[in-house]
């Protein structure tokens, strides 16, 4: 594995190196995140990093020891019929003893210079941040990221999910490449566009009538171990929903495994179907719950939104809003204001 000392100021080093080694995988699978908002541990960080597209660790070591991460994974992505490199920055994490003395907000300082400073081509860097995670957006700002969108969680369940005979799975060449036809046509209108995730694992469902796609989905899985939640609400579904037979497979905080979506296609005025095929995948799933981001600004929000019905666990996470973050590299103002004035396409796995 390539590694590069690209800083020093004892007792602690910043390195980079390609790919994410083992030692890294521990730690963020240890890791807690969140802050002010709801606490969290994503139990599948080992099973997505082997999907990243070209990752590159950067950490702050104390000798051998990992104090803090961030990993960038290089991409190109799409914005109003143009291709733009992008550097999307995720596991922003740091070990308990390295924060609170304001080395966390120092060290971004250093990676963030370090990383722009090498990069020579037009660039867009980006994260997403909970709303309610003041320190990450503090920090995120410090080192030149700006909010560009806002992406709102949506959640979907059933109590008693029912199997639709109409999905379909997506498995063949010939359907692959008009399914990202038809994305490609659907989510024009968006910003940071990329399908890399888009039939990983075989996942893509679609329903169809006469013989044309009306509704399409990818799925990917999570399991995430909740371990605060904010306010009343909060409590209860911390220490009351765990115990209750019914909800429990609905929302178990000390297990919450749910679906995630992404590639969403509905053809106009089939909103019916789209919901039966995020049903059937649940009970494909033998899950009762899923979730999934869509841009505030995007108008297939607001239709999924209007059509309702999403089912009891959207009313747990309704204001668990994100903020997209960017930093722009060798760009013109007219090319970042393209960012800005369109909606933000959300990749699930992004938040798995």
């Amino acid at each position: 594995m390539n590694r590069k000392l690209l800083f020093t100021e004892p007792p602690y080093s910043i390195w980079r190196e390609n790919g994410i080694r083992q030692e890294a995988v521990e730690f963020l699978q240890h890791m807690v995140l969140g802050s002010g908002g709801v606490i969290y541990e994503h139990k599948t960080t080992s099973q997505i990093i082997p999907q990243l597209q070209n990752p590159e660790l950067l950490y702050v070591a104390e000798g051998d020891e990992i104090m803090a991460t961030v990993v960038f994974c290089r991409n190109e992505v799409g914005v109003a019929g143009h291709t733009f490199n992008s550097q999307y920055g995720r596991y922003f994490a740091a070990a308990p003893k390295f924060k609170g003395r304001g080395l966390v907000k120092k060290f971004s300082a250093h990676v963030m210079d370090l990383v722009r400073e090498g990069e020579k081509e037009k660039t867009i860097f980006f994260g997403v941040v909970e709303e309610k995670n003041k320190a990450s957006y503090k920090v995120s700002s410090s080192v030149g990221y700006r909010p560009i969108g806002k992406i709102k969680t949506i959640g979907f369940s059933r109590f008693f999910p029912r199997h639709s005979r109409r999905i379909e799975k997506i498995t063949t060449t010939e359907e692959k490449e008009a399914v990202l036809n038809l994305l490609q046509t659907y989510y024009r209108g968006h910003s940071l566009v990329h399908f890399n995730f888009i039939f990983l694992n075989e996942g893509y469902f679609v329903i169809r009538e006469n013989g044309e796609i009306v509704a399409g989905a990818q799925v990917h899985l999570g399991h995430w171990v909740i371990k605060r939640m904010p306010g009343l609400l909060g409590k209860i579904l911390l220490n009351v929903v765990p115990h209750l037979p019914v909800l429990n497979g609905i929302f178990n905080p000390r297990k919450f495994k749910f679906a995630s979506f992404e590639g969403i296609f509905c053809k106009p005025g089939y909103e019916d179907r789209l919901f039966e095929l995020f049903e059937g995948l649940l009970a494909k799933q033998k899950l009762k719950t899923a979730m999934f981001w869509m841009a505030e600004k995007s108008s297939y929000y607001q239709k999924i939104i209007e059509h309702g019905r999403l089912g009891l666990f959207h009313t747990f996470i309704k204001g668990s809003d994100t903020q997209v973050m960017a930093s722009f590299r060798n760009m013109s103002p007219e090319e970042e204001k393209l960012f800005e004035e369109h909606p933000v396409y959300a990749c699930a796995l992004d938040y798995l």
